[in-house]
């Protein structure tokens, strides 16, 4: 009897022990201290090499004072620095870079947010490739921005897109992406609210004093020299999407989307590129790297500007209308020769 007695007082002071211990993590409580509030700033998707770019830092409730915000910038004009606001200059190459931001304080628990930008260089070959610059040079005295154009039969045209941002967005406000893509601006602001024909006799618009938005006749011209005969503007123009596409890269990535029926062999060199679109006011964007669109300035109705479009999957190079003030499209400027 005595040895079970003691076994069972044994069983009963362990078990009473394990209770106890239970209990105690049960109840123990973290004493660390976390910072309020969800920590942002905003980065761009896209920077221009060497750009100057301002950082702000925000979220944080708690503590109210007493914090540290360091910036890790590998890469850029400094490695890293600290502050709540902060400038920094993007490198002088080209790539995919990362900032990383650590708010600290002696009383806190750290908080931690990193963000990735694609920094380009459209002046190097190893970042913007694959358009053919045209024989003629502008520079737009508005801005300083420079342009190619060269001639199609009656007509010079630009070969890039104008990227004046005197009007219109660019793609999702990256502004870095306007020397590739050019700006997006609805007929309205393209067109000045004019719709006019005739060759060489579109309104200027947003394009430099001299040039004008395109007319019907002006893309009927186009349209015929790709293809070698006449063409009608509101039609179809198969095959000839292909011809005016260029297949130009971007940081080593292709701008156009691949598909076998669409080779963008840019034999003409009028370096169609997928700038996309935006949608009720420049609230939203869509369709880069899939669709390029460009305004003419003739009208389909009093609510509808013309534009023709050149879409990754398909050879031609169609023509459709759009909301005035409610689209965003491309423009390409235009004289006579």
């Amino acid at each position: 009897m005595r040895k079970y007695s003691i076994f069972f007082l044994s069983l009963l002071f362990l078990t009473s022990l394990s209770f106890t211990s239970c209990k105690k993590d049960d109840t123990e409580e973290d004493d660390t201290l976390y910072m309020e509030g969800t920590l942002v700033y905003t980065l761009p998707g896209y920077l221009t090499a060497l750009q100057e770019v301002e950082l702000k830092a925000t979220g944080i409730t708690t503590p109210t004072s007493g914090a540290t915000y360091k910036w890790y910038t590998t890469g850029f004009g400094v490695d890293s620095i600290i502050g709540e606001s902060v400038k920094i200059t993007a490198p002088g190459g080209y790539g995919d870079y990362t900032v990383i931001l650590t708010v600290s304080h002696p009383d806190y628990a750290s908080k931690t947010l990193s963000k990735t930008t694609v920094v380009i260089n459209p002046s190097v070959e190893g970042s913007y490739s694959g358009t053919i610059k045209g024989p003629g040079t502008l520079i737009d005295t508005r801005d300083g921005k420079i342009y190619n154009y060269k001639q199609f039969d009656k007509l010079y045209w630009f070969t890039s897109n104008l990227q004046w941002e005197g009007a219109g967005k660019a793609y999702n406000n990256e502004k870095a992406l306007s020397p590739i893509y050019g700006v997006l601006y609805t007929w309205n602001e393209a067109t000045g609210g004019q719709s006019k024909s005739g060759l060489g006799n579109g309104p200027t618009g947003v394009c430099p004093q001299g040039w004008s938005i395109p007319t019907k006749e002006d893309w009927e011209n186009l349209g015929g020299a790709l293809k070698g005969s006449p063409v009608i503007f509101d039609s179809n123009w198969a095959g000839l999407g292909e011809i005016a596409s260029a297949n130009a890269k971007l940081n080593g990535t292709s701008i156009w989307k691949y598909s076998p029926n669409n080779l963008k062999n840019n034999t003409i060199g009028w370096n169609a590129l997928p700038g996309g679109s935006s949608s009720n006011n420049f609230k939203s964007f869509a369709n880069i790297s899939q669709f390029g669109f460009w305004w003419s300035s003739s009208q389909k109705d009093s609510n509808n500007g013309e534009y023709r479009f050149i879409h990754f999957d398909s050879p031609d190079f169609p023509y459709n209308f759009g909301d005035k003030g409610y689209l965003g499209a491309n423009v390409r400027c235009v004289k006579l020769y």
